[in-house]
């Protein structure tokens, strides 16, 4: 079940249906922009893009990047707004994806943890973002209801809906065949696999 306080404290935020650009494979279903504004006047937008198999991934960056020629980079600027407001803007995106399942519940999200710069030049595996957004996949969507599956090589993390694993059980399968289409880095050596339990102390 999702927590009775889940998303936490998150923005108000619009739910738009775009046209969706072309992607290889024809995979790419359709987009939703969801543009909010944070307490420091600043305008983001959480980008939810619909794939095959009910399969969901999610972006967000600053609006000023949106119609940059190179998209990789607006992912990957930091504002320094503080802990507080970062809490924030990733409980906008929780919320964005608990909108998602009211609509589709069998909705399967996805993610990857862009690199800072600084990581740029040092090992690109288990990227600082990749490790935050694990832990939020981790505290907010139980294993009774997903099954958690993730590419520290990749800084992918998937999070299949055992609703529609029980109608697909190859889904998995059929998500990772559209990856290493869509994505080049996504190369068959790297596999998602479940994470390894984390250890808690007490």
């Amino acid at each position: 079940m999702i927590p009775r306080d889940f998303p936490g404290n998150a923005y108000p935020f619009r739910f738009i249906t775009e046209k969706p650009p072309y992607s290889p494979g024809g995979f790419l279903l359709e987009r939703y922009i969801c543009p909010f504004q944070t307490k420091k006047g600043r305008h983001y937008i959480i980008q939810a893009e619909k794939y095959q198999h009910h399969i969901y991934v999610l972006k967000f960056y600053l609006k000023v990047h949106r119609f940059e020629r190179d998209p990789e980079p607006k992912y990957a600027y930091q504002t320094n707004d503080g802990p507080g407001e970062a809490i924030r803007i990733l409980n906008t995106c929780l919320a964005v994806m608990l909108h998602i399942l009211k609509r589709d519940p069998l909705a399967s999200g996805g993610f990857i943890g862009t690199l800072k710069p600084a990581e740029l030049e040092n090992d690109s595996t288990n990227a600082q973002r990749f490790r935050i957004y694990s832990q939020l996949a981790s505290d907010f969507f139980p294993p009774e209801r997903w099954d958690h599956q993730h590419s520290p090589e990749t800084n992918a993390y998937l999070l299949l809906n055992k609703a529609a694993l029980a109608q697909q059980p190859d889904l998995l399968e059929k998500a990772q065949a559209m990856f290493q289409v869509l994505y080049p880095e996504f190369s068959t050596a790297t596999t998602l696999r479940p994470p390894l339990p984390t250890a808690r102390i007490g």
